[in-house]
């Protein structure tokens, strides 16, 4: 596809007479709208190449990465392409300073960090498709269930440090933009076909065209799995995804005053999985790392996303120009699964899984060993988390660029609306064990969560990059003011709640020469508390440092940044799984620091006139501690008992989930009609509760690595066939003891597939 991605973004309800149209329907309206512009006139030729196209990416590209003044990275349609990825977690790992904890081996809840900000359910990322705020609720419940399906985007980008401050309203770590397709300048089709280990398929057609000022095009996605675990009593274990967009796009005349630009982009999606928060005692993942109990065999995801993006930019033709972005999101799932036992009193699932040999009687009713007693105590908790979400808003941007003498600059100035709310009902079930197999006990249960949440946010941010000489100079400050409104339905009570803040945000660049540059910068990172959020919890800041040396030299281009964020409080965030907290409910960790270093490295070797020899190496290093000891009721956050007195975190102790060495190393083959390439992903131990010192047992997951191949051969200029291994020594650690339990990384995985183009 053409790599000139165009802007996109927006909402709206007039671009379609249903307020939730059928998909299907959905894509047959936009196409015969942008069908009915074919009656158009064309522009004169060379119009496509004379005109200046806004661009999606915010980066503006790799060649703008290479001078900024912050960390920033692109990882591009044809990266995507090379492993044919449906998986986050796995395109990620091509880029420094990302922490990934994996829960369910095929990236369909994500858990991502940036440089050492909580990785729990990617909830301290400014998640983007396109520019726009995309998880279901960043302010009221950030935690992100949803997470656009990858293999359809061109492109991802990362930002980290300063060039953070521009994408709210989560600056700490850091923000993440997925770029959706560019219209294409003339009629363009694409038919992919992937078969694969466990029943693996992949199925995407895409197809658009440009027909004088109009342009459209529609992008059909489905991939499904029957899982790679084995349920104790059978069943399902695997999902399947769909999702369907479609956009269309508006230019002006060639001849017109005003160079202008209108995209609108409607999509749906759903998913319906059989995935569980239940793992195993680490003595059952030696035995068989893919086994699932049979208390967990109900459990089911079921999900639906719609959205409508409108963008419209405007050039003035004066060194002004001003982009306009509305949006709609809508979010709603239903999550039914094992959550525990009915009694209170009954120890927790993680407790149970975490000390097998104290609680026999209960680990054996978890497999179905034996039956229920027909007590509280021995009844199973199944509860359905069903939420809603929605978001909303408009968000508009104004660029001026200007002179004075040497000095260059580019202005930039920002004032976003937004509204976001989730609507949290927990119905609970209660299940007997018999005969190895869930029975229903017909007991009507009152619910354990009935609340609202929702927050109205205005956010502003102006910026200006001076270039002048060899210096590049980036000058930014945010503003967020945040009213959030949560009520309890249950209890009958309700809280209000407001935050302001300002951010602001510098960093520097200096071109030693043609190949060498240095770079610096610092800002100050905030995280929102949510409208739940307790009167003495504190919002998430930090100060931000970051400094560095890039060399870049035709074939050879190399990174080497340094970063420290020091915390004036971290905010721990309670989730279903985490015992003896109401979920939503926050808790502060005091005054944390983080530092470490992220190298990246590509260089292409010509090895013959036809065939080169692409290598990567991506590496990230990380220390952290907690600067003052605390006792806390966050699971997190706490250390556990010895001989039956809690442990309190202690001034020192690391931080859970933040590995000291990630490395990714990536080696490959390519001429005009095959490629290969070879990466191998490494991942030392990491932490799962604060600590120091040596590790002890169950409470870190061990250090692996995985090999993935990937060949491709053009058989003809339009149909392309694909091998990919993924994980080629089947070498299965435990990845993760959260929610519940051990979880395994994904086995061995065979892909083969086919691509046409027309």
């Amino acid at each position: 596809m053409p790599n000139n991605f165009a802007t996109s973004i927006g909402p709206p309800r007039l671009c379609c007479p249903l307020s939730r149209p059928h998909p299907i329907a959905l894509a047959l309206v936009c196409a015969a709208l942008a069908q009915a512009s074919h009656a158009q006139e064309e522009d004169p030729p060379g119009r496509h190449e004379d005109r200046i196209y806004e661009e999606v990416l915010v980066t503006g590209g790799r060649a703008n990465i290479a001078t900024m003044s912050g960390s920033a990275a692109l990882v591009d349609q044809e990266q995507i392409l090379q492993f044919d990825s449906t998986d986050i977690n796995s395109l990620l790992t091509q880029v420094p300073g990302v922490y990934l904890r994996i829960e369910d081996g095929y990236g369909l809840r994500p858990n991502i960090g940036l440089r050492g900000a909580t990785s729990e359910r990617s909830q301290k990322l400014t998640l983007m498709e396109d520019g726009i705020l995309i998880a279901p609720a960043p302010y009221s419940a950030p935690a992100a269930y949803y997470m656009p399906n990858i293999n359809r985007m061109s492109a991802i980008e990362v930002f980290k440090g300063p060039s953070a401050i521009q994408h709210g309203p989560h600056t700490v770590g850091g923000a993440l933009n997925m770029v959706t397709a560019p219209v294409p300048l003339e009629q363009e089709g694409r038919i992919e076909a992937t078969y694969g280990t466990d029943n693996y398929q992949k199925y995407r057609l895409f197809y658009g065209n440009t027909v004088g000022q109009w342009g459209y095009w529609i992008d059909g996605l489905r991939y499904s799995s029957d899982g790679f675990k084995d349920l104790d009593a059978g069943g399902d274990t695997g999902f399947e995804r769909n999702d369907i967009n479609a956009k269309i796009q508006w230019r002006s005349a060639y001849d017109a005053r005003f160079e202008q630009q209108f995209q609108l982009k409607l999509g749906y999606a759903d998913e319906d999985s059989d995935e569980t928060y239940l793992g195993l005692t680490d003595d059952d993942f030696d035995r068989d790392e893919n086994r699932r109990y049979v208390s967990s065999e109900l459990d089911a995801f079921d999900s639906e996303h719609w959205q409508a993006h409108l963008i419209h930019h405007i050039d003035f033709n004066n060194d002004w120009q001003l982009t306009t972005r509305a949006y709609y999101n809508d979010y709603t799932r239903a999550w039914f699964k094992f959550e525990g036992f009915i009694d209170p009193r009954a120890p927790e699932a993680s407790v149970i899984l975490a000390n097998p040999e104290e609680y026999p009687r209960e680990l054996a009713l978890l497999r179905g060993e034996v039956d229920s007693d027909g007590t509280e105590f021995e009844t199973l908790d199944l509860t359905d988390f069903d939420r809603s979400y929605e978001s909303r808003g408009i968000d508009f941007r104004v660029k001026h660029s200007l002179q004075h003498g040497a000095w260059e600059h580019a202005l930039e100035g920002g004032l976003r609306y937004h509204y976001d709310y989730v609507e949290r009902d927990h119905d609970r079930f209660s299940y007997l064990i018999e005969d190895g197999r869930l029975l229903a006990d017909g007991i009507d249960r009152a619910p354990s969560l009935v609340n609202e949440w929702e927050t109205d946010a205005v956010a502003a941010f102006v910026s200006d990059t001076i270039n002048v000489g060899r210096w590049r100079i980036d000058l930014g400050l945010r503003y967020e003011y945040i009213e959030g409104d949560a009520e309890n339905l249950l209890l009958g009570t309700r809280v209000d709640s407001d935050q302001d803040v300002f951010l602001p945000g510098a960093g520097v660049f200096y071109a030693l020469n043609d190949r060498w540059g240095l770079l610096a910068g610092v800002h100050r990172g905030f995280s929102p508390a949510s409208p739940g959020a307790a009167d003495n919890v504190d919002p998430e800041e930090s100060i931000n440092y970051e400094y560095g040396v890039r060399y870049q030299d035709g074939q050879l281009s190399a990174d080497l940044i340094g970063f420290f964020s020091d915390y004036e409080n971290l905010l721990g965030r309670c989730r279903v799984s985490d015992p003896g907290c109401e979920v939503g409910e926050e808790f502060n960790g005091g005054e944390i620091e983080i530092a470490g270093v992220e190298f990246t490295a590509n260089y292409t070797a010509n090895l013959t006139s036809s065939i080169w020899m692409p290598i990567s190496v991506v590496y990230t290093f990380t220390e952290s501690s907690f600067q003052e000891s605390f006792l806390s009721n966050f699971s997190q956050w706490n250390p556990g008992f010895f001989e039956g007195i809690r442990l309190a975190v202690r001034e020192g102790d690391e931080l859970p989930y933040t590995p000291d060495h990630q490395a990714r190393v990536q080696v490959g083959l390519a001429s005009a009609d095959w490629t290969l390439d070879l990466a191998i992903k490494y991942i030392s131990e990491m932490r799962e509760v604060p600590g120091r010192g040596s590790y002890q047992d169950g409470e870190f997951t061990e250090e692996y690595t995985t090999i993935d191949l990937a060949g491709s051969y053009a058989i003809t200029d339009d149909l392309t066939l694909r091998l990919i291994g993924e994980n080629l020594t089947d070498e299965q650690e435990i990845v993760s003891r959260r929610p519940f339990g051990a979880r395994p990384n994904i086995p061995r995985q065979i892909r083969v597939g086919i691509s046409y183009l027309f």
